[in-house]
């Protein structure tokens, strides 16, 4: 009884200490263990916060995994699994709502926005920017970057989810975690699929923005790529 006293206890001081200070105010493990609380109601969720950081090395990178690397480390479990891919969706979800119908005309807009999706995020992944005619963000198609060079999607498929969004142009931005961001020849071989394919179906193709340890690269702005 004085176990379960002391561990309510805990999660109250730790509620209150982010209710006052905010993320800031409490580290890594903290948070994670404070997410986890709502997740694994009865369990001890320090020690899965810290093994879970020993895992994946980050926060970010914990809440970036996917649900089977999560469901495997010990009291995790599927409930937990789950709700740390929720909160990483609804955050990508929430940042994407944001910049709807915001207008991007400019290359530095593009890559605030795209930096800003990036941001906290490890994963090989690119984000395709479906822009309008006047440069406003109709949607944003997320893919890994294994998917597209390894033929795991095709290109009518990519294809159909451009024309979907109706977009007059797109930004391909390609993701490089905390590495810096010089094009690498993956990066190349990507802008160049597709820019092939953004020709054959009558699309623009703005510019391809790496990012990475939170700055940015445009291949057109340093004429890295022939658009």
């Amino acid at each position: 009884m004085e176990n379960k006293h002391s561990h309510a206890g805990h999660r109250g001081r730790l509620r209150r200490r982010f209710l006052a200070s905010g993320h800031e105010g409490l580290y890594e493990h903290e948070l994670l263990e404070l997410l986890l609380f709502y997740a694994r109601p009865v369990v001890n969720t320090n020690d899965i916060a810290h093994s879970l950081l020993d895992k994946f090395g980050s926060l970010g990178k914990v809440v970036s995994a996917d649900s089977e690397s999560l469901s495997a480390v010990s009291g995790v479990g599927q409930s937990g699994a789950l709700f740390l891919r929720l909160m990483h969706d609804l955050g990508i979800s929430n940042m994407r709502i944001s910049h709807s119908y915001e207008t991007l005309s400019k290359r530095a807009q593009l890559c605030s926005c795209l930096t800003e999706q990036f941001s906290g995020i490890d994963a090989k992944i690119c984000n395709i920017l479906c822009l309008s005619s006047r440069s406003e963000l109709l949607a944003t198609v997320t893919l890994p970057v294994e998917k597209l060079l390894g033929g795991g999607m095709t290109p009518r498929e990519l294809a159909a989810a451009i024309l979907k969004s109706g977009a007059a142009s797109v930004c391909l931005g390609i993701n490089h975690g905390t590495d810096l961001p010089l094009p690498r020849p993956e990066d190349l071989a990507l802008a160049r699929m597709i820019g092939e394919l953004l020709s054959a179906v009558g699309t623009s193709f703005t510019d391809c923005i790496i990012c990475g340890g939170g700055s940015s690269f445009s291949m057109r702005g340093s004429g890295a790529f022939a658009f």
